[in-house]
């Protein structure tokens, strides 16, 4: 394509090489992978694709104000993108450590696996990426992941919704979502996934059930799931207040134990 470069767009001081010299001092430490001795083979082969390769705590990590990691694979939210990558260390939000090591190659294979599915940016990750790789990389991937130390869930108070709300939210997804995810938010298995006890529900952060709501939920199409199911965005069907009213329903339903979300919330992340 012959495309003359257009000029970037940073401002000051991120415009400037001294800015980046100082944060390359302040974070940036070069090294090469050396493996641990007193890890087998396979463990090291899927430290090296998932700290190198795959980088996957560019996503998951808690960085500060100045985009430094904090807190390696313990989540963090995805600046532009208004998606929360959930931490790979805890086991109420992305953590595997008590998966089977075959679940979690299924997930990065496909795209899908038993009680959960990828959405939003990971989505795309599968889809231009992870479904592409062998399966004994993918098992050396797993293996390092579910050694991953492990991070204590973070629970806040839970904030209850108002009657009101709740009513709201309980008529919203009678309309519009039991139809898929049942009544009683148990799902159709290999189709619909349920909302009853799912962890992409009850995260603490409520950025990626309100996300889905409005963008709509959509799995990767893989070689091994190549017609998967979509939930269609609602973005211009439903208001802030049902959007907020129906979050907060399957959040504190049937055993589901999360903050509730208000209208201001999904204002934002609109």
């Amino acid at each position: 394509v012959a495309q003359t470069n257009t000029a970037h767009t940073l401002r000051f001081p991120y415009n400037t090489q001294a800015a980046l010299a100082v944060w390359r001092e302040r974070y940036f430490e070069p090294q090469a992978f050396a493996p641990d001795a007193t890890r087998s083979a396979e463990w090291n082969r899927g430290a090296y694709l998932t700290l190198g390769l795959s980088h996957c705590a560019a996503c998951h990590s808690t960085r500060d104000a100045l985009g430094g990691v904090r807190q390696a694979f313990g989540g963090g939210l995805l600046p532009q993108q208004g998606w929360y990558a959930p931490s790979l260390r805890a086991s109420g939000e992305a953590g595997v450590a008590h998966w089977d090591a075959p679940r979690v190659v299924e997930l990065l294979k496909s795209g899908v696996a038993a009680g959960a599915s990828v959405l939003g940016p990971m989505a795309e990750v599968v889809f231009e990426s992870t479904q592409y790789v062998d399966d004994a990389d993918l098992q050396a991937m797993a293996a390092y992941l579910q050694s991953l130390p492990p991070q204590v869930d973070y629970a806040p108070p839970v904030e209850p919704a108002r009657a009101a709300q709740m009513t709201l939210g309980e008529q919203v997804y009678k309309n519009r979502c039991a139809d898929c995810h049942g009544p009683n938010g148990e799902g159709a298995p290999g189709a619909y996934p349920a909302l009853l006890g799912n962890r992409a529900v009850t995260l603490a952060a409520h950025t990626n059930p309100v996300q889905a709501i409005l963008s709509g939920g959509f799995a990767p199409a893989t070689a091994r799931n190549p017609q998967p199911y979509g939930m269609p965005p609602f973005r211009t069907l439903l208001s802030d207040e049902e959007v907020a009213a129906v979050a907060s329903f399957i959040r504190q339903s049937w055993g589901n134990q999360a903050g509730a979300v208000s209208a201001l919330d999904v204002q934002r992340l609109r």
